[in-house]
């Protein structure tokens, strides 16, 4: 097997912090300049495996691979001020998806940013790159915006992987079911879908079960392993592990595209999953091990709502993809926003064995029926 040295391409502009979903809101993009002050405190921008790469703004001809043209032409308008009736119809209004001056702009330069990051990838200028502020938009639909997301910057993308004949993996590790991504590969088995996430009974957006498997060419190609809440590192990684290596490796991707959300995390203050930045963390570099055999690795954001948490794990994620040995203990020159003193949570927390046994039960169950539903179909 060809070895890779190990070399990361962040993809990163400030402006892709600027934008202000309003104060009461729980996604802010701020999050990204505190991700890359961490990342600059602790020297990972420094390294020679590292390199910043600016984004770019999507086309419109790239956003409408996914997007239905009238959509696209309702979040221009909505991102140039003007008052658009009915636009409620595609999603916007109060609560997650609230409309602002800049909208199309910011989901815009979001989604060619993973274009970006697909680009420096498959021209053989990076191994892995990470897109910072993609992957938050999993739940945008072709006519809908949803969930905060407005262009789902991660089908964007890997539609164009596909048009080249690119056979890509997509692993969603964000605390909410990829919907929108699965959505958009549903009928076809030239993207697998995997998302791990806390269970629909109990959070947004209510889908992602085990029996989503697919439909037509893609039956078997759509996988959904759904958790309990309060389910920790232990139990989480156990239900990767049956899942994601074996179908990763009788796929055989091209590409592994990741999606690397963070409200999973403990403390995030919107889902009930419990895991560590180190959990989190280990998730990551078993995808990135699965990724060193088709070659390419993209990364991208997603969700996470305690800033801490993010800044936290997605530095130890890009200091993964570089092979970069982060300190233990998080610089005293990072003062931007509260952390703990060290990148990995000392001590984790402990949800006692009662509810260790119920979340097991719960995985073992969501992993016993990926095996009946899904593994045939790939030959396991």
């Amino acid at each position: 097997m060809t070895t890779h040295s190990p070399q990361a391409s962040l993809v990163y502009s400030k402006e892709l912090a600027a934008h202000d979903m309003g104060p009461n809101h729980p996604l802010k993009p701020i999050r990204y300049a505190h991700t890359v002050g961490l990342m600059e405190a602790s020297g990972l921008l420094e390294s020679p495996n590292v390199r910043v790469v600016a984004p770019r703004p999507a086309d419109r001809e790239d956003i409408e691979r996914f997007h239905h043209p009238e959509y696209v032409d309702v979040v221009h308008a909505i991102g140039s001020g003007m008052i658009v009736p009915g636009m409620g119809e595609f999603g916007f209004g109060p609560g997650d998806n609230p409309p602002a001056r800049g909208l199309y702009d910011a989901a815009a330069l979001s989604a060619g940013s993973t274009i970006v990051a697909t680009e420096l990838v498959t021209s053989g200028k990076s191994r892995a790159a990470f897109a910072l502020a993609g992957g938050v938009h999993h739940h945008a639909m072709p006519a809908r915006a949803a969930g905060f997301g407005v262009f789902n910057d991660a089908v964007i993308a890997i539609e164009g992987l596909a048009a080249q004949g690119m056979r890509v993996a997509y692993v969603d590790i964000d605390c909410h079911h990829g919907d929108g991504v699965q959505l958009g590969f549903y009928e076809t088995q030239r993207v697998l879908t995997i998302s791990i996430h806390e269970s629909g009974q109990y959070l947004f957006p209510g889908t992602g079960h085990t029996e989503e498997t697919g439909r037509a060419d893609g039956l078997g190609y759509s996988v959904n392993v759904p958790l309990a809440p309060y389910t920790g590192d232990e139990v989480w990684l156990e239900a990767f592990e049956a899942v994601v290596p074996p179908l990763l490796e009788s796929f055989q991707p091209d590409l592994v595209f990741t999606q690397l959300g963070i409200d999973t995390h403990f403390r995030d203050p919107i889902t009930h999953l419990q895991l560590t930045t180190q959990g989190h963390n280990q998730a990551v570099r078993r995808l990135g091990a699965l990724a060193d055999r088709a070659g390419l690795w993209v990364a991208v954001g997603g969700g996470g709502y305690d800033l801490g948490a993010v800044a936290r794990a997605w530095t130890m994620d890009l200091a993964a993809m570089a092979g970069f040995n982060l300190p233990e203990r998080i610089p005293d020159s990072f003062t931007s926003v509260p952390v703990p003193p060290t990148f990995a949570d000392q001590p984790p927390p402990d949800p006692g064995a009662a509810v260790t046994s119920q979340t097991r039960a719960f995985a073992q169950e969501s992993v016993r029926q990926i095996r009946k539903k899904v593994f045939p179909r790939h030959g396991l």
